[in-house]
């Protein structure tokens, strides 16, 4: 996921572990996003250059943009393992079921996951960043945006439903998200404690009592 409302699909391709290349590969791009996370922290989007990163990590601007299209997007890396895991459950889905509920159980899973590891910690960062960074938000929009639609259309070819029947599902689930995390943010930068599950349950209740209430 991560750090943005809508989990990456990643293609489920088994139980083999990357290679040496793509370890590699991995590690470096952690390295510039954990630099530019650091620098946009402690001296903002605005204060802080592609050169500045790169220089901090010890590559060329020219490798920075193999890794990322944008200063924002380096700090919106996801983790390789849990879309690998995402990517397992959505295929798993069941046609015959209704489909907001299974992407619940993928949006709990995921949640749970980022709660009880050190992924939180990062996402929570960046969260707070995001309430003060407008080009940064604006930048996890678009890529929510992109992985609505690939999983919309993943989940539309799984299920056999019309694609804007599927995609207004993944939209309504993954507004219920991002308010959660809105809310777990807004919480740490008030210095107060929000349980990131219990947030998401208390979005996703509110949701579907308006839903039945409008029958």
């Amino acid at each position: 996921m991560p750090e943005t409302a809508v989990p990456s699909v990643a293609p489920s391709a088994g139980p083999a572990e990357p290679g040496l290349r793509e370890r590699r590969r991995r590690q470096t791009e952690r390295e510039i996003s954990d630099v530019a996370l650091d620098l946009f922290e402690s001296r903002g989007l605005d204060h802080t250059t592609v050169d500045e990163i790169a220089g901090r990590v010890g590559v060329s601007p020219r490798t920075f943009f193999r890794y990322f299209a944008t200063k924002e997007s380096a700090a919106l890396l996801g983790n390789a393992d849990l879309e690998e895991r995402v990517g397992t459950m959505v295929e798993a889905t069941r046609p015959e079921q209704p489909l907001l509920p299974q992407l619940e159980v993928i949006w709990r899973e995921v949640l749970r996951v980022i709660a009880e590891g050190e992924e939180g910690t990062r996402l929570l960062r960046v969260r707070r960043l995001m309430q003060h960074e407008p080009s940064l938000r604006l930048a996890g929009l678009q890529l929510d945006e992109e992985r609505v639609s690939a999983l919309a259309s993943r989940l539309a070819q799984i299920t056999g439903r019309p694609d804007d029947d599927v995609r207004l599902v993944v939209e309504l689930g993954s507004a219920v998200v991002r308010h959660a995390l809105d809310r777990w943010a807004t919480a740490a930068e008030r210095d107060e404690h929000l349980d990131l599950l219990a947030a998401y349950e208390a979005a996703s209740t509110a949701v579907r009592a308006e839903l039945a209430a409008g029958r």
